[in-house]
């Protein structure tokens, strides 16, 4: 097998290494209180405003599938970081790579070059890995909502949003109420240590009604459980988390309204991630301590116009992920370094007139720089791309005056700059360069049969802009007769959609579906140089995706929640690429072909005072594969199950909880195949955490402002 070892670095980086919803909650419970038998979330007012279209609307108006999950529910139920929860959203699918980094894919959507391919966004920050695609671990705590848009999203939310787009957005500061909460758990993992962990949060009011900070904190500690049976190591994939947010609300008049923003997060993996052999052995080829960490910095702006409000943002954002160690017999120095500056000015409508629009424009400047030394391979390598891009969009939609139906346009324009350069031992090389430009739409037609569903049709446009050829790569190609482009064009992807939601028996009964049509066109890949060790760059024909989702929520009782959902994936490459294991037909990279889930979540109260709750969950999830590399294997059926049963008592809570329930130690993702000597094969693959068991006390004060 060929195997390009600086690609492996990025991927190792990448793959080792969405809308702002507010729910009506008519009946929750005051800060401070415990929540009571009327404050459950199955008689919670459930109508959702969103800004999905960056403008105030109710989710189920909106031609768009669509999954918001509250910031409180997270707490609810646990949850650690995306992993524990992204994929319950219909077509979603996650693993984590225990190096602080997740795989997303998002109807099929898949791949390990370019820029991301899925949106990503911390707050109002845009993230992309510039080169290859990483999407950034984030702790669930003191969040406001993560909101998972699926279809491109290209027209509004830009680069990248091709399968859709995830979007977590952190709780701001509150203006009229102090509020201080903490968080403090213990559990064990079978096989491995003792696991603890401490988070806080506090918001106050400085001046009432006026100006607030909030601040929130976490610190984490998991010891590992992959052992390495050539040194006698046991449990060394140890993860340390050390994360920090403040926000700062100043409204200096009822119509403007400022936003200052600060966010840190840190996360240590001295001993490698969660990859492992079968029998929980750590790699032999490539045992890397690694770490990631970004800082985020944003200031945001709104101002009420009078039937329309304008909105500005910024955001700045540095990231560091250095990775060092043993690595196909040789030894590993590597860092990555990103820095993105990103603006964003729009005006949208607020009132309640037939035609509602939306306009802006959008400005990214990103630096990528890579260091790469690897003795073994003969390689020195620093690599640096500078990517600057800009943007104008779009979008209205207009009620017909004689139908309850809705019609839907929007338009984005982009335009994006790459360049930089590569030194080999020394040598500079500058990049060639190229410029991208893309035109995007999106039509869709709603029609609404009464004021609590929506019937759809949708065509969208997605992109994102190509990325520079290795300056290694055009070296070896050329005497190999291998023809390699200097700059590998952009991807684009049409998707068409029919949907529909619907909230049923005064909101008994939650129903949403959709199905899907995606062509992906112009997919880079890999292509091995000969026997070089190294690999180039290349444009495939791209994939095709058909797809179904379908989710349904069941509030059949005070207190109850019954949830469930599955989506099917048949995401395929549309042409074989000679030299590599694609073929006509053959499923894309790292996708599950089927994913389910399903819950039961109840609480009622006991005493005066006195709440009860209890959950449990599982996350189902088909084998992963891995074509591009014929050796690779597939990765194994996933079941997971999650269960917590606690008291509430007054401000206090206690949960006892069980992750991983069955123990299910599968391959999460495909299982990489490296030769380790003649004869031999090293298989190995990202791995689930083993079963643990846990508790967990929290406690929360607050109350309006004196």
């Amino acid at each position: 097998m060929t195997v390009n070892a600086k690609h492996l670095f990025r991927i190792s980086l990448a793959a080792i290494a969405a809308t702002q919803v507010q729910p009506t909650m008519a009946q929750q419970a005051p800060q401070g209180t415990a929540p009571s038998e009327e404050a459950t979330p199955s008689n919670w007012s459930e109508e959702i405003v969103v800004t999905a279209r960056k403008r105030e609307e109710r989710a189920i108006d909106i031609p768009i599938a669509l999954t918001a999950i509250s910031g409180e529910a997270l707490e609810r139920r646990g949850a650690s970081n995306l992993s524990d929860f992204l994929q319950e959203a219909p077509g979603v699918g996650i693993y984590d790579q225990g190096s602080g980094s997740q795989k997303i894919t998002i109807r099929g959507i898949s791949t390990s070059l370019g820029a991301n391919e899925n949106g990503y966004y911390l707050d109002d920050l845009p993230f992309t890995g510039v080169t290859v695609p990483i999407a950034p671990d984030v702790r669930a705590w003191d969040l406001d909502r993560v909101e998972i848009l699926r279809g491109p999203q290209g027209t509004l939310f830009g680069e990248g949003s091709m399968g859709g787009t995830v979007r977590i957005l952190t709780k701001g500061a509150d203006l009229d109420n102090w509020e201080a909460k903490g968080s403090a758990f213990v559990s064990q993992t079978e096989d491995g240590g003792t696991n603890r962990g401490i988070k806080g949060a506090f918001n106050a009011p400085i001046v009432p009604g006026i100006l607030a900070v909030r601040v929130a904190g976490t610190g984490e500690r998991f010891p590992g459980w992959v052992d390495n049976g050539v040194t006698g190591q046991a449990d060394v994939n140890d993860q340390t988390f050390t994360t920090f947010r403040a926000k700062a609300r100043f409204d200096p008049t009822e119509r403007l309204s400022i936003t200052g923003s600060y966010w840190f997060y840190k996360g240590s993996f001295p001993g490698g991630g969660s990859t492992a052999s079968d029998d929980g052995e750590q790699s032999q080829s490539a045992a890397l301590a690694g770490g990631f960490k970004y800082r985020l910095y944003g200031a945001t702006a709104r101002y009420d116009l009078g039937g329309a409000e304008a909105f500005y943002s910024y955001s700045h954002n540095k990231v560091d992920l250095p990775q060092s160690g043993p690595l196909l017999g040789g030894t590993l120095d590597a860092n990555i370094g990103i820095t993105v500056d990103a603006h964003e000015a729009r005006i949208a409508s607020s009132g309640d007139g037939p035609l509602q629009w939306t306009f802006g424009g959008y400005a990214r400047d990103a630096v990528r720089g890579d260091a790469f030394v690897f003795a073994l391979f003969g390689i020195d390598n620093i690599d640096r791309t500078d990517s600057k891009a800009r943007a104008l969009f779009g979008e209205g939609t207009y009620t017909l005056p004689f139908a309850p139906i809705d019609v839907t346009a929007g338009l984005r324009y982009y335009h994006e700059k790459l360049g930089g350069f590569e030194a080999n031992s020394g040598v500079v090389t500058p990049d060639a360069g190229d410029t991208y430009e893309s035109w995007n739409p999106r039509f869709s037609i709603a029609w609404h049969p009464n004021p609590n569903a929506t019937i759809y049709a949708t065509a969208a446009k997605g992109f994102r802009a190509g990325q520079l050829q290795p300056s290694v790569s055009l070296a070896l190609a050329g005497p190999l007769g291998i023809p390699l482009p200097a700059a590998l064009a952009q991807d684009s992807i049409w998707s068409y959609e029919i949907g529909g939601k619907a909230e049923l028996f005064d909101r008994l009964l939650t129903l949403e579906g959709a199905l899907y049509y995606s062509d992906w066109k112009d997919v880079t890949v890999r292509i091995p140089l000969g026997n070089t060790g190294f690999n180039g760059l290349i444009n495939s024909k791209g994939t095709t995706t058909k797809g179904a989702e379908l989710s349904a929520v069941l509030r059949p009782a005070t207190g109850l929640t019954l949830t469930a959902s599955g989506a099917y994936v048949d995401a395929t490459y549309s042409g074989a690429v000679p030299g590599t294991g694609i073929v006509d037909g053959a499923v894309v990279d790292d996708v599950a072909k089927f994913t389910a889930n399903a819950s039961v979540d109840y609480r009622t109260t006991l005493a005066t005072g006195l709440d009860g709750f209890g959950r449990i969950g599982w996350q189902h999830s088909t084998p992963r594969r891995f074509v591009a590399f014929p050796g690779f294997l597939p990765g194994d059926t996933i079941d997971r199950i999650d269960a917590r049963i606690g008291v509430d008592i007054d401000q206090l809570s206690i949960a006892l909880f069980a992750d991983n329930l069955t123990n299910d130690r599968g391959a999460t993702s495909y299982r990489s195949v490296q030769a380790i000597a003649p004869g031999v094969n090293e298989i190995t693959a990202s791995r689930l955490r083993p079963r643990t068991f846990g508790v967990e006390l929290t406690a929360r004060f607050g109350g309006p402002a004196r």
